[in-house]
């Protein structure tokens, strides 16, 4: 059948005539009525953290979630840094929110939240990259945060794949009562996994390095351990106690020692066999959605919650492991970095 173009060439031009008529009186006497949606300025997100790469990888994450709807400001602090800088810094950027990163601006941003009139709100805040964060956030308002530290079965599970020789039935770790909901929470989750968490708590008041030497004693000849695990806790492992203390333990002990920074896994220290850390760039996507969860909860934080890191990142000090332990190394395409 032939179709007569002009003929309906001429009857969308009559259709269309009176709509565009239309259209121009809307535009011109009704300027309102039709309209784009409207266009708001970027909410202002302040990141206040120490200087390092793990801190500007998080940043990344953050920046790369968020870069269409936030504007993101960063400022660096320092163990000389005072409270009151966070406060210029606030009134400058005036934000939305505040992102943390460290114990140091943690500790800063607490400092800054009690100088606060009693009838001030405080700018809702959300923190990573600290150890021990259900400790760290107390007493600050309207925050939320990130655990750095993964919970041991992670790393026990990962480690029993590729040692198959080691059976992992327990693992002792040594801690301070600061520690010990902490503890407790990873022995609950071990349980799960048919993995005893043996804990010695070191007692306050004493040489710490005296009592851990006795702790490590304890749990290796006594409880028999499989394997350790070192906490984050800068009191128990800094560099005087590890060369004096971990370091020659480690020497003798000869089983997994398994660590959460990768410092510690290094060859060099021949100390730690594995590592399982957060990966940072993913950590800063995690704190961006818990940026727009608490946007679209009128700026409110739920109070001190903390959620576990998502995605974690692999370690393993393979000249450690392959010199004391049989290696799958088939499975060993699960772990993310090998350092040998």
């Amino acid at each position: 059948m032939e179709i007569d173009i002009r003929k309906n060439y001429k009857f969308l031009e009559f259709r269309l005539f009176p709509l565009s008529a239309i259209l121009l009186f809307c535009l011109l006497f009704c300027p309102g009525a039709v309209t784009s949606a409207p266009v708001y300025a970027k909410e202002p997100i302040l990141v206040i953290r120490t200087e390092g790469k793990d801190f500007e990888q998080a940043v990344r994450g953050i920046r790369q979630e968020t870069e269409d709807d936030f504007s993101l400001n960063e400022m660096i602090v320092s163990r000389s840094s005072a409270a009151g800088e966070i406060t210029g810094k606030i009134k400058e950027v005036s934000p939305g929110i505040v992102v943390l990163m460290d114990n140091i601006s943690i500790s800063l941003y607490r400092k800054y939240q009690a100088e606060l009139p009693a009838s001030a709100s405080p700018v809702p805040c959300v923190a990573l990259m600290s150890s021990f964060m259900d400790i760290a956030l107390k007493g600050i308002k309207n925050a939320a945060g990130i655990f750095y530290e993964v919970p041991l079965v992670t790393g026990v599970v990962n480690l029993r794949t590729i040692m198959p020789d080691v059976r992992f039935r327990k693992v002792g770790v040594i801690y301070r009562d600061l520690m010990a909901a902490s503890v407790k929470t990873n022995q609950t989750y071990c349980g799960k996994e048919q993995i005893g968490l043996t804990a010695y708590q070191i007692p306050g008041g004493g040489d710490i390095a005296s009592e851990i030497k006795k702790g490590l004693e304890l749990l290796d000849k006594k409880d028999k351990i499989d394997a350790l695990w070192i906490l984050n806790d800068s009191a128990m492992v800094n560099s005087g106690l590890l060369r004096d203390v971990w370091i020659p333990f480690a020497a003798e002990f000869e089983k997994p020692i398994i660590v959460g920074v990768e410092v510690l896994v290094q060859p060099e220290f021949r100390f730690g066999t594995f590592a399982v850390i957060p990966d940072h760039v993913e950590l800063g996507v995690q704190a961006a959605d818990m940026i727009y969860n608490i946007r679209k909860n009128s700026w409110k934080a739920g109070e001190n919650e903390i959620r576990q890191p998502r995605s974690v990142y692999k370690i393993i000090n393979m000249e450690q492991a392959q010199r004391l332990f049989r290696i799958d190394k088939e499975k060993l395409n699960n772990v993310d970095k090998i350092l040998e």
